[in-house]
């Protein structure tokens, strides 16, 4: 029998060409299709399409072998579900049922897929086969959970035909859209769409066995008209990998001709025949040649159809295409990895993240000690970070994706609160009570007499529990404390307890830790930690050395761990050092901060030790959280008073970026004159607050009038409404300076409204909102990004303000904050800062950048080479602390003259004379009253694929040293 496909003369009684494995069977081949977008109206029916996955990638009726060729009867206005569901069109029609738009009643009239699937055949066993792989398709699909993969949310059976629920993303898919520009897409693009559908193949490869599509072509991928971003659609021939052991032919998972690999025809497809069809989408999107329309397995150079396709990009194509399955891309992080090398390389700009992925070549960690180590040591984790945005194109203004700038487990955290805390409470020993169990009350004696025990039960714990409240927690958990043997005076005050030491405060861990305590345990290197941690306490510094490694080379952009493995050498050096303090926030709704924050400061601590910058002198670091509590930020000062009386190699703290911290900090720190330099601490209470008080950044006066500024003359704003927390010190501060500055003659603006709502209180925002009935031009944020990103999601319920401008302050540039849900809103946004990664070679001063940059991605990509956020990109935050660090070091070498002793009044003294220090984020000069004089100030904004782009101008401020 010759084959249809490569024209080789096979025996008669052969199933699969010898050749090519394409489909003999002359049955499939009488078959045609109609209508299909892309295809010759007369064009032969596929195997895929005679066995009938239930969908097309156009709107024409398919006849299709198998089934009678049945017409759906879901037209618009149809009803299913007494009435729930109301359909408004069809979206796609073919012989095994429809694919509809449809209106769920009971859900606001909220727009979902349906689709149906028909069931008309004679023969039992093939109808029963029909519903079988229906039914698949909807347990695939219900078990998978990755945001660019539509949810299933309900099926159902109605006759003899079935329907399944799936959300709507509304948009174009990649096939129609080809047929509409009628020309190649731009490599960059096309590597942004690809890259996105890599990390959904990433996260099935995940599953437990292994997800195959099986039919990946430009139909089946869709772009959300939302956000951008590439949906993988249509799982109706999806199998799990253990089915190709099957002892049967998977004639109704051939893929389709042109896309659909050699071996998939031979019923032996596994993740990397996905790969092969991803790759051949590729070819077809960066060259416009429809490979359907030539024969399969025969794909030309890129470069000779389409010269402005780039030589790596050829070479990935002609990897990922070869026939030969074993010398293909072997799973679909390898590809990505090398897509994302060359989107960096090349465009200079990050891969992109997902919710899934996050760009980290492997799945999202979860804080469980449970978790699965990642499929791949390339990564280290919803929105977004739900991750993600598209990749975006550098340009001179420098643009990066929104929710880049977070680490895997930020955006996780970002988007998934409350998982993230029940996680840690877990991992940290914390677990919710046992249900209790069902009572038998046959007796009421015997049940008087029981509850009488329980009584007693109870009281003697609160007798054991009340008086130790607020200790140290037990070792075990992810937070432990340094020393657990700590007396208990008659007055009821630890005495002889460590002030180093972790406690458990409304479910957070609070206080101070050297390495015997740690407070990231959100990452999938958490039980590497946690064992580190044990091997600590009990002394077994080598066995610590090796988890701090095994934690490393799983996730090597965790600066927690390095920090403590730097500890360690430097303290089994026996060279004399001196020892900062980082005070931070590493748990709660603001940890992404924490985690720049200890980046920026391993950075300085491991640049300073490597070149022997004090002489003989090392960098200690000792890691200080105080959670979402700005109350605790007094306790911990006092944790660190106490840990200096009795160390004195501490003699500074780095901290803290949230401005009511910090304040609360300072003034106990103050009394007992130990110098505080804070990153990003703006609010205008802290300016004069102490001699002993510093900061990096400027006032929020400085930065609002930046924004006042830019309203006027970029946004042509007249008019704005202030959102602002009375009770938060920044925010309070920063929105009656823009309204000061906005309705200054200068300006002349006017603030219509100013609104209260409460920081991480989303019905507050929300309520706000709901204020506003008209668009006011401009709304001024002054407050965090989680609380904006809850004010951009109900933005479009609110058509009224569909073209409203928002401006805020810097601390919006917290990106972890923004999860996937938001992202079609980011193009709104705009907001001061006082750093950002691409400063240097926007402002012209390539040649002049500082090592920081190198030294960066050396220490935190391994792990992750790919270029986002957190492994070769400096977020805003980890740049100003590494310069507020820096600071402190210079000051330091300068109070040492070249001993070995350091105190901490006379490093104050050496702060108070810094002075055109150059700095990452600009030149630093402490004024008298703290503040940085003359500090360099910029202006960011998001684009419509919610990449970020700084101004070419400097809103404010100095930038190089002179």
């Amino acid at each position: 029998m010759k084959c249809p496909f490569c024209g080789t003369n096979n025996p008669a009684d052969e199933t699969f060409c010898a050749n090519c494995g394409g489909y003999l069977d002359t049955s499939a081949s009488s078959q045609t299709v109609g209508g299909q977008p892309g295809t010759n109206s007369n064009q032969t029916a596929t195997p895929t399409q005679a066995a009938g996955s239930g969908s097309s990638g156009g709107t024409g009726t398919t006849t299709q072998g198998g089934g009678h060729g049945t017409s759906s009867t879901l037209t618009p206005n149809a009803k299913l579900q007494n009435s729930r569901y109301i359909v408004e069109k069809v979206l796609g029609q073919g012989g095994m049922g429809a694919a509809v738009l449809a209106k769920d009643s009971r859900v606001s009239n909220k727009h979902v897929v349906i689709k149906e699937l028909i069931s008309d055949e004679n023969d039992p066993k093939q109808r029963q086969e029909d519903v079988r792989n229906f039914e698949r398709e909807v347990d695939t699909l219900a078990s998978l959970d990755h945001p660019l993969i539509p949810t299933v949310t309900d099926s159902f059976q109605e006759g003899s035909r079935y329907y399944m629920v799936q959300e709507y993303a509304p948009g174009e898919n990649l096939e129609d859209y080809m047929e509409r520009v009628n020309k190649p897409m731009p490599e960059q693009e096309a590597l942004t769409y690809i890259a996105q559908v890599l990390d959904i193949l990433a996260y099935l490869g995940e599953q437990k066995p292994p997800i195959v599509h099986r039919d990946i072509k430009p139909a089946n991928i869709i772009i959300s008209s939302r956000d951008k971003r590439a949906r993988l659609v249509d799982f109706g021939i999806a199998r799990a990998d253990e089915a190709k052991h099957a002892q049967r032919k998977q004639t109704s998972a051939l893929g389709t001709p042109g896309y659909a690999p050699p071996e998939q025809y031979q019923g032996n497809a596994d993740v990397r025949s996905d790969i092969y069809a991803l790759a051949a989408t590729l070819h077809h999107l960066v060259t416009n040649r429809d490979p359907r329309n030539y024969p399969p397995f025969n794909y030309p150079a890129a470069r000779t159809l389409n010269k402005q396709v780039s030589p790596e990009l050829e070479r990935i194509l002609e990897k990922a295409l070869t026939l030969d399955i074993n010398r293909r891309y072997q799973n679909a992080l390898q590809m990505k990895q090398d897509i994302d090398r060359l989107l960096q390389q090349r465009f200079h700009a990050a891969g992109d993240t997902s919710s899934y992925l996050l760009n980290t070549s492997g799945p999202i960690p979860t804080p469980s000690v449970a978790a699965k180590p990642a499929a791949n040591s390339a990564g280290s984790a919803y929105a977004g970070g739900y991750s993600g945005s598209n990749p975006p194109v550098h340009s001179q203004a420098g643009q990066y994706p929104a929710n880049q700038a977070g680490y895997p487990y930020r955006a996780n955290q970002a988007q998934r609160p409350q998982n993230r805390r029940a996680n840690q409470q877990q991992q940290m020993g914390v677990f919710p009570p046992a249900q209790p169990q069902k009572r038998n009350d046959n007796s009421y004696i015997l049940w008087s007499f029981l509850l009488l025990i329980v009584v007693l039960i109870i009281i003697g714990a609160l007798i054991f529990i009340l008086p130790n409240m607020g200790h140290p927690i037990p070792p075990g958990g992810g937070a432990q404390p340094i020393n657990h043997t700590g007396q208990t005076s008659a007055k009821g005050d630890q005495t002889t307890a460590d002030p180093i030491s972790v406690t458990n405060i409304k479910g957070e861990y609070i206080g101070l830790s050297d390495g015997k305590s740690v407070f990231d345990t959100g990452r999938k290197n958490a039980d590497y930690k946690k064992q580190a941690v044990q091997a600590m306490i009990q002394g077994n510094t080598s066995q610590a050395n090796t988890f701090w490694n095994d934690a490393l080379g799983q996730d090597s952009s965790d600066a927690e761990t390095h920090i403590y493995q730097e500890n360690m050498r430097i303290l089994s050096s026996g060279k004399p050092y001196i020892t900062f303090v980082v005070g931070t926030v590493l748990t709660g709704p603001n940890a992404g901060i924490g985690y720049d924050n200890l980046q920026g400061a391993y950075v300085a601590q491991h640049e300073w030790n490597q070149q022997n910058t004090l002489g003989n002198v090392k960098v200690r670091l000792i890691i200080a959280n105080t959670g979402s509590d700005s109350g605790n930020a007094a306790t911990v000062a006092n944790q660190i008073v106490k840990a200096a009386a009795k160390d004195p190699t501490i003699v500074g703290v780095m901290g803290w970026s949230l401005s009511s911290h910090a304040e609360n900090a300072s003034n106990i720190l103050t009394a007992a004159h130990i110098p505080m330099v804070s990153a990003t601490a703006s609010s205008d209470s802290l300016t004069g607050l102490s001699s002993y008080f510093f900061r990096v950044a400027p006032s929020n006066q400085t930065e609002a009038t930046v924004g006042a500024t830019y309203a006027k003359n970029k946004l042509q704003a007249q008019k704005a409404v202030i959102f602002l927390d009375d009770g938060d010190s920044y925010s309070q501060s920063l929105g009656n300076d823009f309204k000061s500055a906005f309705e200054a003659p200068a300006i002349g603006g006017k603030v219509i409204q100013m609104i209260t709502y409460h920081k991480d209180d989303q019905a507050s925002v929300i309520a706000g909102l709901q204020q506003l009935q008209s668009d006011p031009g401009l709304i001024y944020f002054a407050g965090y990004s989680n609380d904006m990103a809850t004010l951009l999601g109900e933005l479009p319920k609110h058509p009224a303000l569909a073209k409203t401008q928002i401006l805020g302050g810097d601390a919006l540039y917290e990106l972890a904050g923004y999860p996937e849900s938001v992202k079609g809103e980011l193009h709104r946004l705009h907001f001061t800062a006082f750093a950002y990664p691409d400063e240097w070679d926007i402002l012209k001063q390539t040649s002049k950048k500082p090592a920081f940059f190198k030294d960066y991605t050396d220490d935190y990509s391994s792990s992750n080479p790919t270029g986002v956020y957190g492994f070769r990109r400096p977020a805003n935050n980890v740049i100003l602390s590494y310069d507020a660090m820096t600071a402190l070091l210079s000051s330091a070498k300068q109070a040492l003259h070249g001993g070995t002793a350091l105190k901490s009044t006379d490093l104050q003294q050496a702060l108070t004379g810094v002075k055109n220090l150059q700095g990452v984020s600009g030149q630093i000069t402490f004024g008298q009253n703290g503040d940085p004089v003359d500090k360099a100030v910029v202006v960011l904004y998001f684009d419509e694929l919610g990449r970020i782009h700084m101004e070419n101008d400097l809103g404010t401020g100095k930038f190089l040293a002179q």
